[in-house]
């Protein structure tokens, strides 16, 4: 999606832009959850302006046109995800990089195919989303995980 050059600061006009996205989409009644990953990236990093954006969302969509046509029960589901995104693709943290602005980055990390562990939640909510699967996030103490099934609570 770009070449690996550190992220730089985007323009002060740049900057405005994805900030007033930013809060728009944030207020929205969905919030778009890959959408605002984005436009914090943008923020960090002025490399990556429209195009780079669309093609990270499309990235997303193909890796969710991978996955088995509704494979069944909550557990089908995780397991899909995880041979698709942990197994064909190698989705992985790596601790060594968690201090690196690229693992907090949601187009790095689909580039990459590595980052914190909260960020490949990200990549596996969105993708899990965008194939239908009944998935949400659970925060829990000092972590942050990805259901399937029936949303508890």
């Amino acid at each position: 999606m770009r070449h690996s050059h550190p992220p730089h600061p985007p323009s002060p006009e740049r900057s405005a832009e994805v900030r007033r996205r930013f809060a728009e989409e944030a207020r929205s009644e969905r919030p778009d959850l890959s959408a605002l990953c984005l436009l914090v990236g943008a923020e960090a990093d002025g490399a990556l302006d429209e195009a780079s954006l669309d093609a990270a969302q499309m990235e997303l969509d193909r890796l969710a046109g991978e996955l088995p046509f509704r494979p069944g029960s909550p557990r089908a589901w995780a397991v899909a995800l995880r041979d698709l995104l942990g197994g064909r693709y190698g989705f992985h943290g790596v601790a060594a990089d968690y201090q690196r602005l690229e693992s907090s980055l949601l187009h790095e990390v689909l580039r990459r195919r590595r980052g914190l562990p909260i960020m490949l939640s990200v990549v596996w909510l969105e993708v899990a989303r965008r194939a239908g699967a009944p998935v949400y996030g659970v925060a829990l103490p000092g972590h942050f995980v990805v259901g399937f099934g029936s949303e508890l609570g």
